[in-house]
């Protein structure tokens, strides 16, 4: 990924544990997400409040509540708004096939797609204040615009 994040990264994942985690949930990881772990870290700074580690992305008690969560596809390709719930909709529900990589604070989380047709773009979780997920750019970009310090369009 070649980028030298601000402050203090974790150590970054061999491709032996990024593929154990990969068979364990039956996903394939973006390459740019792949490529962040493996030679930048295992989360460590980053736009918000940081990037969680993998294990804290998605991890063993994630799993408990819903096997195959991550391998079911994310079912967005669009901007999700209040009208286009019910009352009843699930918030966990809604979100397969994506695990939340960084806090944006007061109920936000940007989210990762590993799964379906939005796969590797990063998607900002706001269903806990305003119902709301909006697409956002490939992970890669979304972390390098904030490397730089040149925020794109669409990065929140």
């Amino acid at each position: 990924m070649s980028l030298a994040p601000r402050g203090q990264s974790r150590r970054t994942l061999s491709e032996v544990e990024v593929r154990s985690f990969e068979r364990k949930y039956g996903v394939t990881l973006p390459e740019d997400y792949r490529a962040f772990l493996t030679t930048v870290g295992d989360g460590g700074p980053g736009p918000h409040h940081g990037i969680w580690a993998l294990s804290r992305s998605y991890g063993p008690g994630d799993e408990a509540w819903w096997p195959g969560y991550l391998a079911t596809p994310f079912p967005f390709t669009r901007a999700v708004g209040p009208d286009d719930l019910d009352d009843d909709y699930d918030q966990d529900g809604l979100v397969p096939g994506s695990m939340i990589i960084s806090d944006m604070g007061c109920g936000a989380f940007v989210r990762l797609v590993v799964t379906g047709a939005a796969s590797g773009q990063v998607w900002f979780d706001t269903l806990g204040m305003d119902d709301r997920l909006t697409p956002g750019p490939a992970f890669g970009d979304w972390y390098r615009a904030w490397a730089t310090g040149k925020p794109q369009a669409g990065t929140m």
